[in-house]
C-alpha cells in the first residue's frame, strides 16, 4: 500500500471533511480531517497524505505547534510528528488541543494535563472535558464542559464561572473574554463577573480564531470578522460561502478549511475565496 499518495484532482480533496489548519516555518501547509488523518501541501509535491503513524480512520480535532513540534489532537489520543512519522504520546484520551506557554498543556476529555511527550500529569478539572486555553498577563482562562474557569497567576487558585453549556473556544475581543459554546452560540464577558449569550439565527459558530488583535468566527454559514458597532459587536461576512472549520493567515493569504468544499484561499487584495491551493 502506498503510504503517501498524491492527490492529483480537486475532486479528491473535496471528498475530505477538513477540521483544522496549520503551517510550518518552511512553507508546508498541514490540514486535519474527519476520518482521513492529515494531508499536507508543499509547492513541489502538491497535496499528499501525511498520516503515517496515525490510526486508520482517525478524526483530527486540532493541529498545533508547541515549541517547534507539531502535535495532532485526535479522538484516539495525542500524537507528535517526528521525521514525517506520527508518534503516539502517553495521552490516549480524546484530545482537543495542545498549547505551549512555559509548560506544555493538553486539553482532553479527562481534564487539563501538563507535562512533556512522555510524562503528562493531571493539572485541573480531572474527569471534565476541557476544550481551549487562553493565556493573558494575569489569568489563564479555560473553556470546558461546565463553562469557563480561570487560574489566577498571582494566587495560584482556580475559579469557576459556570454556564449552562460547554465553552469550546476562547478569544479576547475589545478587552473582553469571548467564547463559543457547544450549541454554536457566542458568550461574552460582561465585565461584572458574568457572561452574556448571543445566538445568531441560522448560524452555528465552530471556532474563534484570533489574529493580530482581530477575531474571526468560523461558522457553518461562512467566515466572519468580529467588529464593534455602537458598543456591541457584529459579524462581518467575508464571502467564504462554505462551512468553515478553521482559519490560517499564511503568507499573504487567508486559508480556510471547510467540511464540504475542501481548502479555500484568498489573497489580501481580493474579495472572494477560491477552492484548493
Amino acid at each position: 500500500m502506498e503510504i503517501n499518495p498524491i492527490w492529483q484532482s480537486t475532486s479528491d480533496l473535496l471528498s475530505l471533511r477538513f477540521t483544522t489548519l496549520t503551517a510550518s516555518s518552511d512553507g508546508i501547509l498541514y490540514a486535519g480531517t474527519e476520518g482521513h488523518g492529515v494531508v499536507q501541501f508543499t509547492p513541489l509535491r502538491s497535496w499528499e497524505c501525511a498520516s503515517e503513524g496515525l490510526p486508520e480512520g482517525v478524526h483530527v480535532s486540532r493541529l498545533d505547534w508547541v515549541e517547534g513540534q507539531l502535535f495532532a489532537s485526535t479522538r484516539l489520543g495525542l500524537y507528535r510528528l517526528e521525521d514525517d512519522v506520527w508518534q503516539q504520546t502517553s495521552v490516549t484520551d480524546s484530545c482537543y488541543r495542545a498549547i505551549g506557554w512555559g509548560d506544555r498543556f493538553v486539553l482532553t476529555e479527562n481534564g487539563l494535563l501538563c507535562g512533556n511527550n512522555e510524562d503528562w500529569l493531571p493539572l485541573a478539572y480531572r474527569g471534565k472535558k476541557t476544550y481551549d486555553l487562553l493565556v493573558t498577563p494575569h489569568f489563564i482562562f479555560l473553556g470546558y464542559e461546565d463553562g469557563v474557569a480561570f487560574y489566577d497567576l498571582f494566587t495560584g487558585d482556580w475559579c469557576t464561572m459556570p454556564l449552562p453549556e460547554a465553552v469550546t473556544s476562547l478569544a479576547v475581543f475589545n478587552s473582553m473574554l469571548i467564547g463559543t459554546t457547544e450549541s454554536g452560540s457566542v458568550v461574552m464577558g460582561n465585565k461584572k463577573g458574568g457572561f452574556l449569550q448571543h445566538r445568531f439565527e441560522g448560524m452555528f459558530i465552530n471556532r474563534l480564531v484570533p489574529h493580530r488583535g482581530s477575531v474571526y468566527a468560523c461558522a457553518d454559514t461562512g467566515l466572519y470578522k468580529l467588529i464593534e458597532f455602537r458598543g456591541s459587536f457584529m459579524m462581518q461576512a467575508l464571502n467564504a460561502q462554505a462551512e468553515v472549520t478553521d482559519l490560517l493567515i499564511w503568507r499573504d493569504m487567508m486559508v480556510i478549511s471547510t467540511r464540504e468544499s475542501g481548502i479555500k484561499y484568498k489573497h489580501a487584495d481580493t474579495t472572494g475565496f477560491q477552492t484548493v491551493l
